[in-house]
């Protein structure tokens, strides 16, 4: 009966192991160029494509290590647009993806372009202890001429928070179920 116990204890050890995720967290900026629907950046209402994307700055938390990182990029609309993936990179074995949800025009001008959104970052590969995350992320475009061009530099920056983690799948409810059926066999075998 001992060796049961043991067993059993055992079996929610790992069952609580197995479930565990961790939050994406952290910080990470990219910067590169974007050819929009328009010449001229105040009539702009997308960016049709990009190139030399890449990963800039000092990335943190879950991002750390990624510096220099090249990035694809798709194209997408604002206001309102949405984009899966907006953004992927793979680095050691590990794939970075960023989902677009929404996004909103804070400022847009022939001089200046900021959109702010929310979205989902995930982090997948062999090894990988990351669900998918919310985030807030800004676009920014400055022209300080105003003039048109066929394409803009851009600046992009995504920020977690953890507070919009996707749900677990009721993994929690299994082991809230599993450790009051452990708590129930314990007390029967106490009361015997």
């Amino acid at each position: 009966m001992k060796n049961t116990w043991l067993i059993l204890g055992a079996a929610m050890a790992l069952a609580a192991v197995s479930v565990q995720a961790t939050p994406i967290t952290g910080e990470i900026d990219m910067s590169g160029t974007a050819t929009l629907n328009s010449i001229n950046l105040g009539t702009a209402t997308g960016a049709t494509s990009f190139s030399g994307v890449s990963v800039g700055g000092g990335p943190t938390g879950a991002f750390a290590g990624t510096t220099g990182a090249t990035v694809s990029w798709n194209a997408f609309t604002w206001p309102g647009g949405s984009a899966n993936p907006l953004w992927t990179f793979t680095l050691a074995g590990l794939t970075y993806t960023f989902a677009l949800s929404s996004d909103s025009v804070v400022a847009q001008s022939s001089t200046f372009l900021n959109l702010l959104g929310v979205g989902t970052l995930s982090i997948t590969g062999a090894g990988s202890t990351y669900t998918p995350t919310t985030a807030d992320w800004s676009f920014t475009i400055s022209n300080p001429t105003g003039g048109n061009h066929a394409n803009f530099d851009f600046t992009f920056a995504n920020s977690q928070t953890g507070a919009g983690t996707v749900p677990d799948g009721a993994a929690t409810a299994m082991l809230l179920g599993t450790a009051l059926s452990a708590l129930a066999l314990l007390r029967k075998k106490l009361m015997a």
